[in-house]
């Protein structure tokens, strides 16, 4: 099958990589696995500077820890100034690889994959932090069970916020219905398998959230500027917070296929 080369990108292929080789190292799945994964999210990797996909695979096997992080302007997750943060803003997704030996804890300066690209072509940026990251405390930053039980109320903010737009539709209901099926399907993570169902859990209602707020941004729901504008905070609170759910999520599963 062939892809459109303006196809985008599908959605968070370092988290992708960040978990698969997470399992290869593991022994719980193979290298072709992982290359199949990426192969998902784009014909061809090129690891930036100088590099294809094997290299790429190297970059993140068997290092002292990997993290995933999600920032967006206002929103570091707690990552330092730098170039490899400035890039993430626009993609809104970051691997950090502490890319000393098995073992090794504190503070380091990692390298930061960033993907960039098309379902044709991914590009994947590697550049190390000037400043110093204690990436083994990063990937058990936040507490998944708290983040899940956030996620439930904010699951039925975004309905109220929904329900409160006014104004003509754009399209009708089952459009509507078939365009937020696609966004939500679009918002998941290819993961391998895993003894995590809460994992399951958070990245469901992430992405439930996610599709609705991209739907409101997309103007179908034929709301006003000035009701999304009084909206905008909580729009706001909730992309954060999935960002930070889906983290951690990630990260949960990295941290049972290489610390237990």
């Amino acid at each position: 099958m062939t892809t459109s080369p303006t196809a985008l990108l599908h959605a968070w292929p370092a988290s992708a990589l960040a978990a698969w080789a997470a399992a290869r190292d593991a022994g719980r799945c193979a290298a072709d696995d992982v290359l199949a994964t990426l192969h998902h999210y784009a014909q061809v990797h090129e690891l930036d500077p100088g590099g294809g996909i094997l290299e790429l695979l190297a970059t993140v096997s068997g290092p002292a820890h990997l993290c995933v992080r999600m920032p967006a302007p206002g929103d570091a997750q707690g990552l330092p100034p730098g170039r490899p943060t400035d890039a993430a803003m626009t993609t809104r997704e970051l691997l950090l690889v502490d890319d000393r030996e098995p073992g090794a804890s504190g503070p380091t300066r990692p390298l930061a994959l960033i993907p960039i690209g098309t379902a044709e072509r991914c590009r994947w940026q590697s550049m190390r932090y000037d400043a110093e990251i204690a990436v083994d405390r990063l990937v058990a930053d936040d507490s998944l069970g708290e983040l899940e039980y956030e996620l439930k109320e904010a699951t039925g903010t975004a309905a109220t916020l929904i329900a409160g737009l006014s104004g003509a539709r754009r399209r009708a209901p089952a459009d509507l219905r078939d365009a937020l099926a696609a966004r939500v399907a679009a918002a998941q993570i290819d993961l391998p398998p895993h003894d995590l169902p809460r994992v399951d859990r958070v990245l469901a209602s992430t992405a439930q959230i996610d599709g609705i707020l991209s739907l409101v941004g997309s103007g179908a729901l034929g709301d006003s500027g000035s009701q999304l504008n009084a909206a905008d905070d909580q729009f706001r609170r909730l992309s954060s917070l999935t960002r930070r759910a889906r983290s951690a999520a990630v990260n949960a599963v990295i941290a049972e296929f290489r610390y237990r």
